[in-house]
């Protein structure tokens, strides 16, 4: 008899990723879809039609591995802090704000201090662009005709369940990033004190519940079984700890995606507080599972070698040498759309410095994968009074084995990759299982990349040229930013 399957839809920043798991933790099937982002000045966004377009494409690359008829359940996954705003008829009313969109950073500004408190006081985190508040405020401010139409916001993977099953949720995960939940409920009283209406929030629903069954109209589309149920889901970082069957306390996980991200543990029951040094410069977030981690968000990890790729080709990649030269002045500040964690710095840019007529692309690509890890040992320098012994490392990103390469000698800290780069569309299929009742663990497998002590003189010289020309870039975008806002106000 042929297993019935969890079909996981992970609705990422560039691209779409499906995967198709049995009961038994075995990945049967999976495929990709690229989408990319809108080109918008001054923003990071997207059209959620080309969502829709990107999940129909993934979703039939799949069906020629499997049978999509097997499909039993649904779970979802999107990336975190996008705001769509849609009509009664479930039309978007303007393009998706993601993460890395700065827009709302003059809103953000203007927050009263007492606000300001109530919203560290209930979540735990300071307002900044890169929760879905900034943008919610950046619509009211600048288009309140357009949120006044607006019947819900959703972020990506709610909106991709309402075209599903026609019925608008989120789940916690995602409703933390507004910054306006408080004891796992909208708390009615911050909203109104930010000035947004109470209306516009649906409602919350946990991330491994059933929050609908997949229409008709959907199935015919989509190729799936009509009447399937879907569960809620959750963000793409809270899915991947899913998929990675949670994350024990010593192990960090990285993400090396479009946005990289480190992802350490806080425990269970009450919100936990950050350690002292990571707060204001890491945030804390609740797991698919209730659990609580702390998150460090570098904005355009993946997003600058996406870019660079495109102008250097895909060859230097893999020309890359992961053996740090002291005596080498190139530096690579990856800043494409900020910098995100520990500074949330929304005006800053990439920068390239010390290039010569024999600068190679090669080197080009290894000045940006050390960047990336000398911003990850920040963020792991913040999380004081803890020994990490383990770094998982998943996204497409662990396919460059000089990236975790470098990571592992930075880090000091062996580094296991896992086999299954798309963690967030496993973690979404393991939610879809929970959401009908069954435990599953997905199979994994592990390379492992350990620290090459040889090297860490030279990387601790590079290191710290790395943070002198940081400094004063992020001074003078800091500088720019001052003078934005004094010109508007």
């Amino acid at each position: 008899m042929t297993s019935p399957l969890s079909l996981g839809i992970d609705l990422g920043t560039t691209s779409v990723k499906v995967a198709a798991l049995t009961a038994a933790g075995e990945l049967v099937g999976g495929a990709a879809s690229h989408h990319g982002i809108d080109e918008h000045a001054g923003g990071v966004q997207a059209d959620p039609a080309v969502w829709w377009a990107s999940v129909l494409r993934a979703l039939s690359d799949l069906g020629d591995q499997v049978d999509l008829a097997r499909v039993c359940t649904v779970g979802l996954s999107g990336n975190m802090s996008s705001v769509v705003l849609v009509d009664e008829a479930h039309r978007p009313l303007g393009p998706a704000l993601l993460l890395a969109d700065p827009r709302g950073a003059d809103e953000i500004a203007r927050l009263p201090d007492e606000v300001r408190r109530q919203i560290l006081e209930a979540t735990g985190n300071e307002p900044g662009t890169v929760f879905a508040l900034s943008s919610l405020l950046w619509w009211r401010a600048h288009h309140p005709e357009t949120i006044g139409r607006a019947t819900a916001w959703l972020s990506a993977k709610d909106y991709l369940r309402l075209g599903l099953t026609g019925h608008a949720a989120t789940d916690p995960t995602d409703a933390y990033n507004s910054l306006l939940l408080r004891d796992g409920q909208w708390d009615d009283a911050l909203i109104a004190a930010v000035g947004l209406e109470r209306r516009v929030f649906p409602p919350l629903v946990a991330s491994d519940a059933v929050a609908g069954c997949l229409h008709a109209q959907a199935a015919a589309a989509t190729g799936l079984p009509a009447g399937v149920p879907v569960a809620t889901g959750s963000g793409d970082v809270a899915a991947a700890l899913a998929g990675m069957g949670g994350l024990p306390t010593g192990t960090l996980a990285v993400s090396l995606g479009t946005s990289v991200t480190l992802m350490a543990t806080l425990g269970d029951g009450p919100r936990p507080s950050l350690p002292q040094d990571a707060q204001g410069a890491m945030t804390v977030h609740p797991a698919a599972d209730g659990s609580w981690f702390a998150l460090g968000s570098l904005l355009t990890g993946g997003l600058a070698l996406n870019w660079l790729r495109s102008l250097v080709g895909s060859e230097a990649l893999a020309d890359a040498d992961p053996v740090p030269d002291p005596g080498d002045m190139l530096m690579f500040l990856p800043y494409l759309a900020g910098t995100g964690s520990p500074d949330y710095v929304p005006t800053a840019t990439g920068t390239i410095l010390g290039i010569t007529p024999s600068t190679t692309a090669a080197q080009l690509v290894a000045a940006l994968l050390e960047a990336v890890a000398f911003d990850l040992a920040r963020l792991v320098d913040r999380l004081d009074g803890q020994s990490w012994s383990r770094v998982v490392v998943s996204g497409g990103g662990g396919r460059i084995a000089a990236w975790p390469q470098v990571i592992a000698d930075i880090l000091g800290t062996p580094v296991d990759v896992l086999d299954q780069p798309d963690l967030s569309a496993l973690g979404a299929a393991v939610l879809g299982w929970r959401a009908v009742g069954e435990a599953v663990s997905p199979t994994l497998t592990t390379q492992t990349f350990a620290q090459r002590s040889a090297n860490v003189p030279a990387w601790d010289v590079r290191r710290r040229r790395y943070e002198l020309a940081r400094g004063p870039a992020l001074d003078l975008a800091r500088t720019i930013l001052a003078a934005q806002r004094k010109e508007s106000a």
